[in-house]
């Protein structure tokens, strides 16, 4: 009798959609912390693949931080605060559900760190940085563009405020943030809500306009209205469940 129900995997990779649905099964508590997964044999019985494919799933597993393996004693489910943190996208969306809760979490973390990050960027910045905020700012304010490719350009626009502080570990850190920003599961989390990456224009617009001015203190201010702004996808879900059910309306 199955422990879970899987499906046969249908990707030529066989081993990432059996890794996927696993590390999904785990993420529901389906595996909880502390259980073993079925063996390999089970395992490949149930989504009807080689052995092969479901070694190389767990080794993925593995790389994750989500089960630890031990010859001859099998794959053991690891508590997720221990994983690694490619895994915040999935935890973010899968199974169709976004987690608001973990949106949340994420928000608390990032605030802060963005806003001393962009401290010391209002600080060292030059004119070749303005000039590719610019160059970003426009591909964010173009309403007729394609509405990922428009996140994508606020995701790069990380990657340049910390090219500007100078400092090599906000530059890795924001470059670890924009990939995990450009996680599969974190588009679709922006799909799902249809957030407007527009509604960061006019802040970046009055930040470049006091640097302009060489006021940096009002571009501070101008950086925190732009940072309150993120991770406010609770207030976007409650305004879409406030929306009538009619014509036009999302569903």
């Amino acid at each position: 009798m199955a422990v879970v129900a899987f499906r046969a995997p249908a990707r030529r990779r066989l081993h990432e959609e059996v890794a996927e649905q696993l590390r999904d099964a785990i993420l529901d508590a389906r595996f909880p912390a502390g259980q073993k997964l079925p063996p390999e044999r089970e395992l490949a019985q149930e989504f009807r693949v080689n052995r092969t494919s479901i070694r190389e799933a767990i080794k993925v597993l593995e790389g994750l931080g989500l089960v630890t393996v031990r010859q001859g004693d099998g794959a053991t489910v690891r508590p997720v605060v221990d994983a690694s943190l490619e895994l915040l996208g999935p935890m973010i969306f899968h199974g169709g559900r976004i987690d608001l809760g973990l949106v949340a979490e994420m928000t608390e973390v990032m605030r802060p760190m963005l806003l001393e990050m962009g401290r010391l960027a209002i600080e060292r910045c030059g004119p070749s940085d303005l000039a590719a905020i610019r160059v970003l700012r426009d591909v964010v304010a173009d309403a007729a563009g394609d509405r990922e490719a428009r996140f994508e350009a606020l995701h790069d626009l990380l990657v340049v405020l910390a090219d500007a502080t100078h400092n090599r570990v906000w530059q890795m850190v924001a470059r670890r943030l924009r990939n995990l920003l450009r996680q599969a599961p974190v588009a679709a989390a922006r799909a799902r809500l249809r957030r407007d990456p527009g509604r960061f224009v006019s802040r970046i617009d009055a930040c470049l306009d006091a640097l302009d001015r060489k006021r940096p203190a009002e571009a501070l201010t101008a950086l925190q209205r732009l940072i309150a702004v993120l991770g406010d996808v609770g207030a976007d879900l409650d305004q879409r469940r406030a929306q009538p059910r009619g014509r036009g309306a999302s569903r």
